[in-house]
């Protein structure tokens, strides 16, 4: 069910193994390896989003994946969210 006011964005999104048709939203030189739905919610937190996580949601392209699911709030327009949130990966993936 959907709810106002609120992005969906899945891992996928981020993966750098995937296609723009196979799900990738965001460009290459963004785009990581391996991206779960942990990260997302970290970065989603780091960028006060008030992400919320549902574990065992399946990416509708992919279903044989439980990737899991983020809801955000919604506060600009989706690519502008994505990329943040990519560039956020990205640094808490070079800081650990």
């Amino acid at each position: 069910m959907r709810r106002k006011g609120k992005l969906y964005l899945w891992p996928s999104y981020f993966d750098t193994d995937l296609s723009w048709r196979q799900g990738r939203r965001v460009p290459k030189k963004l785009s990581l390896r391996g991206v779960n739905s942990e990260e997302v919610l970290r970065a989603a937190n780091d960028l006060r989003l008030n992400p919320v996580l549902e574990p065992g949601a399946a990416f509708p392209k992919r279903p044989w994946l439980k990737t899991g699911l983020i809801m955000v709030d919604k506060g600009g327009p989706k690519t502008e969210i994505l990329r943040d949130l990519a560039e956020k990966i990205r640094q808490n993936r070079a800081s650990r």
